[in-house]
Order: structure tokens, then sequence, then C-alpha cells
């Protein structure tokens, strides 16, 4: 009989039931890869371009040419394009990134083939009308204004200047004028350097039907959907940090400060990159971090506090966020500074290392958790190149992790002299 009283013995699995996708090709070149699984009729299938505001020529080029592929084909208006979704039910979703431009529809299995039809037409042939893109500006244009009245947009935008420098894509800061600059012509260009068969990888989850291959083939492996004769070449930016490492931006009506904190670090790619996640989950990555302890629960500064680490293509950063009282702003940017330095000095307790690893094992294996959430995960060996076997060797880092392996990872990467500071606010 189980004892009830006694706690089940817990163990960190080395090991991920991960589904390597079966790989195709379209007869154009196009990867194919197929992830099957699940028990309800549903399909999802995406393509991914590996190209995103990176790769524009001028701010919001990338992301109105893809939220505009729906808006109008040759042979179909924006209006007959929504009806054509909600007839069959499909979930069109459509993301616009640094690195990487993503169109995927949910759809049922019986209504796929004439999805995909409707798929191809947008993405293949987007007619873009200048009535669409006026409103589309105007609309982003009056969101811009109210955000930068908002200290969290402010902080978070001057953060990533600060890192990056004014002029690189990853830090460029979006201004009221550049609304005023994008012509049909910009996302016509974009659509014809980038949306093409050449940047394309197509992922299908879910319950495939047995024909997957041949309907894709049929819509976007064909001759008529060809590369360009010479394809532009990838650009190339410098990133410059600034040299000041502390930024304020006055917004003296503001209740609260938004405080933004971080420095320029490894990639997905870096061997090193696992180690330097667990680092930070134990910092800020979750409910039980060590910033949430302090400056939520103990000094009750915030509602929240987080630090993450985020993974670009071509770069990678460290930040902690968040929103505090401007009369307790500085206290708990010396809170933070004091949890980095205390991360790199003081040994987790086996309870809190346990706590984490015990998080951090069920979180990833959540994510792994159906066709969709697979297919996810997968996306990520393509956008950086990385192997499956990197999924297995994070559950092996896990449970390998020891106090004294974080305080030395956060000693090689995480340094409080390092980091740019951003306030937006009063302080």
């Amino acid at each position: 009989m189980i004892n009830r009283q006694e706690t089940p013995a817990t163990s960190i699995i080395t090991h991920l039931p991960f589904i390597v996708p079966k790989k195709g090709q379209l007869g154009n070149g196009v990867p194919v890869y197929l992830v099957e699984g699940g028990t309800e009729d549903i399909v999802r299938v995406e393509l991914l371009f590996l190209a995103g505001s990176y790769h524009q020529h001028k701010p919001l080029v990338t992301y109105s040419a893809a939220n505009l592929l729906k808006s109008g084909t040759k042979g179909k208006t924006s209006r007959e394009i929504s009806e054509m979704l909600d007839f069959y039910g499909v979930y069109l979703q459509i993301d616009a990134q640094k690195d990487i431009v993503s169109v995927s529809v949910y759809v049922l299995k019986k209504y796929l083939e004439k999805v995909l039809a409707m798929v191809q037409e947008i993405v293949i042939g987007p007619s873009y009308p200048q009535s669409e893109l006026d409103i589309l500006l105007k609309n982003q244009k009056n969101q811009h204004i109210v955000n930068n009245n908002k200290v969290a947009y402010l902080a978070r935008l001057h953060f990533g200047e600060q890192l990056f420098g004014s002029q690189h894509p990853y830090g460029y800061r979006l201004r009221k004028i550049d609304f005023d600059k994008i012509s049909r012509d910009d996302l016509l260009a974009f659509h014809k350097q980038w949306i093409h068969p050449g940047n394309l990888n197509i992922i299908a989850s879910g319950k495939l039907p047995e024909n997957i291959t041949s309907m894709l083939e049929k819509f976007f492996g064909n001759s008529n959907w060809a590369r360009p004769a010479q394809e532009p070449p990838e650009p190339v930016y410098l990133a410059a940090t600034s040299e000041n490492k502390k930024l304020l931006i006055h917004k003296n009506e503001a209740l609260q400060a938004a405080i933004r904190m971080g420095k320029r670090t490894i990639n997905r790619s870096h061997p090193d990159h696992q180690r330097l996640m667990i680092a930070n989950a134990l910092l800020g990555g979750f409910f039980g971090s060590r910033l949430m302890k302090n400056i939520r629960q103990d000094k009750g500064f915030t509602y929240g506090i987080n630090s993450a680490l985020v993974s670009l293509v071509r770069d990678g950063y460290f930040f902690v966020g968040t929103q505090v009282g401007a009369e307790v702003c500085q206290a708990a940017i010396d809170q933070i500074y004091q949890e980095i330095r205390d991360l790199r000095t003081k040994p987790a307790s086996a309870e809190e290392l346990m706590t984490l690893k015990n998080y951090l094992s069920g979180s990833f294996l959540r994510s792994f958790d159906g066709p969709f959430a697979q297919a996810d995960r997968f996306k990520e060996i393509l956008v950086f190149g990385i192997t499956p076997e990197y999924f297995d060797n994070f559950l092996v880092e896990l449970k390998n992790t020891t106090p004294e392996s974080v305080m030395d990872t956060a000693g090689q990467y995480l340094h409080e002299d390092s980091l740019i500071e951003v306030v937006a606010g009063k302080r």
C-alpha cells in the first residue's frame, strides 16, 4: 500500500522522446519536414522563411510585408480571404521576427488541400493594396504614439539600442517618422528578395494525410515558384554596444519606473548556452527564482521580475526586467546587482537546486508535448543550426548541475560591471 505521508521519489531524466521529423524535398529544392502525431484530425503547416527584420532595407518593411500577405492577392480581396478562413475554420498565424518570417495554418485534415491552395495564393502573389497598407501604418503609428507613454515600452526600445547600436537592425529604435517612409514598392521589393523557395523550409505536423507530400509539391514545389535568378547578399552589420553604461529616460508624470539591464552574450548555438540557461533560471527564470524571492516576496518592490536569455541567429543577450514604484527604483536596482553578485559567490542550497532542477525538467518536457510543440522545438534546430542531440544534452547538463558549476558559469558570463542599465520613468 502507498504511504501517502511520504513524498514520492523524484529523478531527472536524461533522454527525451523527441520525434525526429521525416525529411523530404520538393521539386524546387524546398526542404519538407513531417512530424506525425496527435489523436485529432488537425494539421498545422508552417512556411518558415529564414529572413526577418535583419534583412529589411527600411524599418517596418518586414512587419508590413508579412502582415499584409492576407490583405489581398490578384484574385482575392482581403474580405474574400477572411471569409474563406472563417468558412473552413482556419487559424492563420503570421509572425515576423528579427530573423524569420513564419506563415502557419491550423486546419482540419479534410480541408487541408483547399486551405493550402489559399496559402499558396497569399504567400506567392500578394497584391499589397495601398489602402490596406495605409490603414496598417496609421494604426501602428497611433499605437506607437500611445506606447511611447509607457515606461516598459521605452525601456525595451532604448535597451536594444544601447546593446546593438542605433543602426543595427537588432537595436534600431522605432521612430514616429518611420511610419511615413514605407511605400508599397518597399513591400514588393522585400517579398521578391526574401519570400521565395531559396529561403523556405516547410514543417507539417499533426495527424497528417497520406498524400501530404504530394499536396505540398502541388502548391509549393512547382516550377512556377522559383528563387530569384540572383539572390541578394546576406546583410552584414556590426553591433556597437554603448560605452555609456547607464541611461535614464525621464518621464516625470510616471508613477512607476521600468528597469531593463543586461548585456550581449552567447546564443543557442554556443556550447555553454545550456549552462548559462540554468544559471539564469536560478537568478530570475521562474517564480521561485532569487530575484522573485528577494524583490517581490521579501521587499515588495514589484509584482513581477524576471531575467532571460534571448537567442538571435547572429547574436544573443541577457536581460533583467521589472517595473517598480519610482520611490524604490534605486533600491531595486541595488538589489538586482546584489543578486547577480550572489549568483557568483553564494552557492545554491540542496533544496534550492532541487527545486530548480524539478522546475526546469518539467517545463522542458512540457515544451515537447504533442506534435505541434515538437515541431516548434524542431524549428530551433533549423534556425540555429543545432542538432537533435542538443535537447538530450540539456537534460544531462541539468542533472549534472552543481552549486559550483552555477557559480562558475555566472562568473564567466554575468558580472554587474558589464551590464547596460536603462531606466524609464521617475527615479
